[in-house]
């Protein structure tokens, strides 16, 4: 295997080429479009004026030629792009080996200043893991892996995820291919929560109630085709179509709110379809993956894609032109009304778990493609124990790049252990603290860690390092110490749960010396009562 740099460099050469090419076919079909609409609309012109029927047959098949041609430059369209989209995915996989980071989100929104061990082990922020992790391409995406990162799985999990982030990291050209085509519907993920919203929401009862009545127009329609035959006079067809507007309006307010949403939600779906139907026809074998396929009788792509074409129908009603042929005589309102209130019946209780499902497998990608782009780096051994273990040889930060990067060895074995870390001003203890627990907190979400060997076994990270005064909660820096101390005694006393592995840094630096030496053994002391 080539290194991931030079791979990356060799998929992001490719990726120029194949969208060069693209955009050139893209620019070629657009000449022959033009030449085909005009060539449509001048043989039109002189069959009008001629009145020669071959230049009418003429005129149509240069449309229908042209028509060709519109989906031919949409599809070549649609190759530009992504390709182009894999010069963007390389260029930030190059970026993040000299930790460059292209992509704006930070995560911070997902921000809790009263988490364990987020803001002192820079989880999220500016240059943090969650940065140096995160290839999710959806806002599921994204707010799951944040959250792998500030919960550790339990020991079946991170095994299950091990195996997986093992498969996957040796396809990294689908990977990539994935992440590709998120970035076609890079604006869909918007529409998430709405999305939500309109699945949960039931179909106004007396509205539902009326439903049945889109029969009429097999009625009216009827009336219509003997009125136009000649066997019944006009007035019972109107009479219809009159009463087809009445019925109409009393859905008219719930009509305008799902039309404003309908293309929108409809562009969402077919975005979320297309990467289902990656997901489906996945060549992956781990248990964990399986579990994530499975979409029992009907697969989530085909569900997607079906309520992404009852919008697109909805949307149907924006036109004038249908609504006056076809919309009001056959009541087209309300049965794409009633197609999506059995589509909610039949899919809402399983769509949340579906969206979870993709959530997490586009987590489990950005865990993979760290592993890819790091080799050197390996999978910790999870051992099944119930009091602390850390043993890691050469365990250096993964976010201090290598030539800065000085790594060590530690090992701490036992409940009511306490290691002390002394050393002159500036010689690193700090950052080896936050090697640490950075590295535990990567081996309890199941990806790989920055060391020689690792071994750990579950344990609940804490950590005391950089608490700052807070004029909101008129807070000095020494007192939201105190209560920091006070959240770990808290998790410390249950009983119920991993051990607690915590790391201070400067115990009480807000106050004297002598009373810091005091302060500080008072605290180991309470952690660990004789």
């Amino acid at each position: 295997m080539p290194s991931p740099q030079a791979f990356f460099e060799a998929r992001l050469e490719d990726a120029r080429i194949q969208a060069l090419a693209a955009q050139r076919r893209f620019d070629v079909l657009a000449l022959f479009r033009l030449a085909a609409f005009v060539l449509a609309a001048g043989a039109c012109w002189w069959w009008i004026r001629s009145g020669v029927q071959v230049w009418g047959f003429a005129g149509l098949g240069a449309f229908m030629a042209f028509l060709i041609l519109v989906r031919a430059q949409q599809r070549a369209r649609r190759t530009r792009d992504f390709h182009r989209n894999r010069e963007l995915i390389n260029q930030d996989e190059l970026g993040r080996l000299s930790f460059h980071f292209s992509r704006e989100d930070e995560g911070r929104h997902f921000t809790d200043v009263a988490h364990p061990y987020a803001g002192d082990l820079d989880i999220l922020g500016k240059h943090s893991l969650y940065r140096l992790l995160n290839r999710t391409r959806t806002a599921e995406g994204s707010r799951k892996l944040a959250g792998w990162l500030l919960s550790p799985a339990d020991p079946d999990e991170i095994l299950a995820r091990q195996e997986t982030v093992a498969e996957l990291k040796k396809h990294a050209e689908w990977l990539e291919h994935w992440q590709a085509t998120a970035l076609l519907h890079k604006y869909s993920e918007h529409q998430v929560g709405s999305l939500y919203d309109w699945v949960k929401e039931p179909v106004d009862p007396h509205l539902k109630r009326l439903l049945p009545l889109r029969w009429m127009a097999v009625v009216t329609i009827s009336l219509g085709v003997l009125w136009i035959s000649g066997h019944l006079p006009a007035w019972p067809f109107w009479a219809g179509i009159l009463l087809h507007g009445l019925v109409l309006r009393v859905f008219n307010s719930y009509l305008r709110r799902l039309s404003d949403q309908t293309y929108r939600l409809g562009k969402t779906l077919a975005a979320y379809a297309e990467l289902f139907s990656l997901l489906e026809e996945s060549p992956f074998a781990s248990r964990w993956w399986k579990g994530r396929r499975t979409g029992g009788e009907t697969k989530p792509s085909r569900a997607m894609s079906g309520l992404s074409r009852l919008f697109n129908r909805i949307d149907y009603r924006n036109n004038v032109y249908f609504v006056l042929v076809a919309g009001l005589p056959g009541l087209w309102d309300l049965f794409c009304i009633h197609s999506l209130d059995r589509w909610k019946q039949r899919y809402a209780p399983v769509f949340a778990d579906w969206m979870e499902a993709l959530a997490e497998v586009e987590a489990i990608q950005s865990m993979a493609g760290f592993a890819f782009a790091h080799p050197e780096y390996v999978f910790p051994q999870i051992a099944w124990e119930t009091r602390i273990l850390v043993e890691a040889k050469s365990v250096g930060h993964p976010l201090i790049p290598y030539d800065k990067r000085v790594t060590n060895d530690f090992a701490l074995s036992g409940d009511g252990q306490t290691v002390l870390v002394t050393g002159s001003n500036m010689s690193g203890k700090s950052t080896f603290l936050r090697t640490i627990g950075i590295n535990l907190v990567l081996a309890q979400l199941g990806g790989v860690v920055s060391a020689g060997s690792f071994v750990c076994a579950p344990c609940r990270v804490f950590t005391s390092m950089r608490t700052q005064d807070s004029l909101e909660e008129n807070t000095s820096s020494f007192y939201a110490e105190l209560k920091r101390l006070k959240q770990l005694l808290e998790l410390s006393s249950r009983e119920k749960g991993a051990p607690e592995f915590y790391l201070l840094d400067e115990i009480l630096k807000g106050t004297n010396s002598k009373d810091r030496h005091r302060g500080a053994e008072a605290m180991i002391r309470q952690l660990h009562p004789m």
